[in-house]
């Protein structure tokens, strides 16, 4: 592991351990539950996790990614595949979800609505308040299939650069 990959863990694991233990003090020091916010100040810890966990992961990817390579593995291998694939999971769950409630309706402070307003609204407070915010399940999701992506461009393009250098002029 390089001397910056050193540094940047350290900083990015101090951040996660910071973070959370902000998040845990509004939960348990301050008696407001998971679920509590009430201002910009209470989303702060709660994506700062998500930063510092994104970063840690970054580096420990490309990392590994990189020791693949240099033992004469490909980087992207299938299990990364199954991951990437896997990584569509939330938003299909959402998507079914959202559709379902169409027919049975989305219901919230008193008001119920049907049809296509039922499943923006299940759509927007599932996807964006509880799986971006609080819990950021999607941003998570998607930093990890630009990730792939990213690395699986790189990859191809080093595989075709040394086949075109090996071809007898």
């Amino acid at each position: 592991m390089k001397k910056y990959e050193k540094a940047l863990l350290a900083i990015f694991g101090l951040c996660t351990v910071l973070s959370i233990s902000a998040v845990l003090y509004i939960w348990y020091g301050l008696e407001k539950g998971p679920c509590y916010i009430d201002d910009v100040i209470t989303v702060v810890p709660y994506w700062c996790t998500f930063v510092s966990l994104a970063g840690l992961s970054a580096v420990l990817v490309s990392w590994r990614l990189r020791k693949r390579a240099e033992t004469g593995k490909k980087p992207v291998s299938g299990l990364y595949l199954m991951s990437f694939i896997l990584s569509f999971l939330p938003f299909v769950l959402l998507i079914i979800s959202s559709i379902n409630s169409m027919s049975d309706g989305f219901s919230f402070m008193g008001d119920t609505w049907y049809g296509a307003e039922a499943f923006w609204d299940t759509f927007s407070w599932n996807g964006i308040l509880v799986f971006g915010c609080l819990v950021p399940v999607f941003p998570a999701m998607i930093f990890w299939q630009i990730l792939y992506i990213i690395k699986r461009i790189k990859y191809r393009r080093k595989r075709n650069s040394e086949i075109i250098k090996k071809q007898p002029k």
